[in-house]
């Protein structure tokens, strides 16, 4: 019996923390600067005033592929009402494997490699794909989900910051 409850105990930590791992933890976005696949150089701060999805993502990740198709419709809906997408490719990646997943998905949004881990690390050290990020127009981190996203929670918090689907 008391093995039992032991068991039971440790699972319901053990499922806390692993909820509490997949929320919020860092409430701020980081301040940081980075370079897209294409040169141009980026910082987050030049973003403050408008809502940012930053998606971590790998040209081996089948999740991050399945979501591609989706992740467009969201930018075809978004960003005229100001929403930046920025897709963030892990370290394991190749600039010629992003470049080539770019084309051949025809991703719309801003693609950056992230070759030295320092977005990941800036990030609360991002390890899993897909992993998203939602930060409103002030920088605060509104949203942080692990996993295949959820579009209808993702809209639904675009509207809660005041970007419509119509």
């Amino acid at each position: 019996m008391n093995r039992h409850i032991f068991f039971i105990s440790t699972l319901v930590v053990g499922l806390f923390a692993i909820n509490w791992l997949n929320n919020d933890s860092q409430n701020t976005m980081p301040e940081l600067s980075f370079t897209d696949i294409d040169k141009q150089t980026h910082s987050l701060a030049q973003y403050k005033g408008k809502p940012i999805l930053l998606i971590f993502w790998a040209t081996d990740c089948p999740g991050c592929i399945k979501e591609m198709p989706a992740l467009i419709k969201l930018h075809e809906t978004y960003a005229e009402q100001g929403l930046t997408m920025i897709g963030v490719a892990m370290s394991h990646d190749s600039l010629s494997h992003i470049k080539t997943m770019r084309e051949k998905r025809k991703l719309p949004y801003t693609i950056t490699w992230d070759h030295n881990t320092q977005i990941a690390r800036a990030f609360g050290n991002v390890r899993v794909t897909p992993t998203h990020f939602l930060i409103d127009s002030t920088g605060q981190i509104v949203m942080r989900k692990i996993g295949a996203i959820d579009l209808s929670r993702l809209e639904k918090k675009l509207q809660d910051l005041g970007l419509n689907s119509t």
